[in-house]
């Protein structure tokens, strides 16, 4: 993506452009919503949309889109990474708080297949491509550090310094588990091509 075009879109944004609030958008919706749906995990899925996570996490991100200092260490990306991890990490505690534990949660598949087809979103649908849950059913079963790290790299954009602070290690130690991190997500989607 052209971090350019970006700086003008983010700009225009925190001077009130909606067109560039859409284009911002469009062009960082996908993206985090496969975050926000690794983050959130199979159980919590179930009870909610990750669509409502996206959007909740944009409003967020559009309403203190003056907040947002860009051109240095942290990425648009990485920004919005941090707001969907709050977001996600306060729907669990949400459900959890009310005895809505996830863990314990009857799947909507229960409800009918017909019933939770009716509840998905249009856009939802949309991002549900065979190849997308592919890569989302890989990461999922790696290792829960190789799934951190990659999501930390490659959709939050940190640097390794930025995730070497996080995770408490010094950024090559956090380059060495990337690697291993990316040859693991290798090893997993050639397995998942094999069946």
């Amino acid at each position: 993506m052209n971090q350019l075009d970006d700086r003008r879109l983010i700009r225009e944004a925190k001077e009130g452009s909606g067109e560039a609030l859409n284009k911002l958008f469009d062009r960082y919706g996908a993206r985090l919503l496969s975050l926000i749906r690794l983050r959130m995990g199979r159980s919590l899925r179930q009870q909610l949309e990750s669509q409502d996570l996206l959007q909740q996490t944009m409003l967020k991100a559009f309403q203190r889109i003056d907040q947002f200092a860009g051109g240095g260490e942290t990425s648009l990306m990485g920004w919005l990474g941090a707001i969907a991890r709050n977001e996600v990490h306060d729907q669990v505690k949400y459900f959890r708080r009310g005895g809505r534990d996830v863990a314990r949660a009857v799947p909507l598949e229960a409800v009918g297949e017909a019933m939770a087809q009716q509840l998905r979103t249009e856009v939802s649908r949309l991002h549900l491509l065979a190849q997308a849950q592919a890569l989302e059913n890989a990461i999922e079963s790696l290792q829960e550090r190789h799934r951190e790290i990659l999501l930390l790299r490659r959709f939050e954009e940190l640097t390794f310094p930025q995730i070497g602070k996080q995770l408490g290690k010094s950024p090559d130690a956090c380059r060495m588990l990337y690697s291993r991190a990316m040859a693991a997500l290798t090893f997993e989607l050639q397995d998942k091509r094999g069946d």
